[in-house]
């Protein structure tokens, strides 16, 4: 209670004021049977509040609760205290164990490190007295290696003389063979270049000849296939232009040069589509009748 009258001291006077109230209407009492005189209207009326005994215990048991509460979360911060302080103790006697360890380790470090000290000191004048051993072995060896390049170096320059004349030669012989193979060539080209002139000429003959059977053989299936119209001349002809496709069939037939009689030229279209497949060369040589122009004169 003191506590609380110490943190609270304002909480702590109010309740003490409503105790001393209720002690007064107990001690002074109060007649309720009585009935109540009219009062004088020009007396102030004094009103006045009775104090209820529950809730000033209530008032007080909250905060005897708050107090208990209060005290709870100190002892718990308490614990934590303890806690936090008993942790640290463990770290740093886990810490002070860690740096032993350390320590004992820096110790065997620096021993180890003494004797590796001690072991390259001995290594390095071992090894000094071994370069020294080698120094003389090298100056030995450069003396020895330098009369046996002056013997190479004169091998050498023989070797080189020797190998300057043979290839001299080499190069003689090549330039000659060279001339010769050249001079041959030279003549088997002209004797190929007169070979496939007249193997050109040969052929451009026999494609003129197979041409000219060729493209009267159409002429002639043509005017075959032809029907003469009702009243049409022997006189008349006309230049028809054909596009063909491989194995002879028609594409398209056009009128180049007309006869002058419409009736004459469209029989002669005609003839040239009833006559289809045109006898026509395979190969290379038909790429001539994909589009040929022939004159249809039917009287020939």
């Amino acid at each position: 209670m003191l506590q609380i009258l110490k943190r609270n001291p304002l909480a702590a006077m109010v309740a003490v004021l409503m105790h001393l109230v209720i002690v007064t209407f107990m001690v002074v009492g109060v007649d309720w049977l009585k009935k109540p005189e009219q009062p004088n209207l020009n007396v102030n009326v004094v009103q006045a509040q009775v104090i209820d005994q529950s809730k000033v215990q209530a008032e007080v048991k909250k905060l005897e609760q708050a107090e208990d509460k209060r005290k709870k979360e100190k002892a718990s911060e308490r614990r934590k205290e303890e806690q936090k302080l008993a942790d640290l103790k463990r770290k740093q006697q886990v810490e002070k164990k860690h740096l032993a360890n350390l320590e004992s380790r820096r110790k065997v470090a620096e021993s180890k490190k003494r004797q590796e000290e001690k072991r390259l000191k001995e290594a390095k004048t071992k090894r000094k007295a071994e370069e020294k051993k080698q120094k003389l072995a090298e100056q030995k060896r450069k003396k020895a290696e330098a009369q046996r390049q002056a013997e190479q170096k004169k091998k050498k320059m023989a070797e080189a003389k020797h190998k300057a004349d043979l290839e001299k030669k080499r190069k003689a012989k090549e330039a000659k063979r060279k001339a010769e193979l050249k001079k041959k060539r030279k003549a088997a080209a002209a004797k190929k270049a007169r070979e496939d002139e007249l193997l050109e000429a040969m052929e451009a003959e026999h494609n003129a000849r197979e041409i000219d059977r060729y493209t009267i053989q159409i002429r002639q299936k043509v005017i075959l296939n032809w029907l003469r119209p009702t009243g049409i001349s022997d006189t008349l002809k006309c230049t028809l232009r054909v596009r063909l496709a491989p194995g002879g069939n028609v594409i398209a037939v056009s009128v180049v040069k007309g006869s002058g009689n419409g009736a004459f030229n469209r029989s002669a279209i005609a003839a040239v589509y009833k006559a289809e497949p045109l006898p026509v060369p395979t190969g290379r040589l038909f790429e001539s009748f994909r589009n040929i122009n022939f004159e249809f004169d039917p009287s020939k």
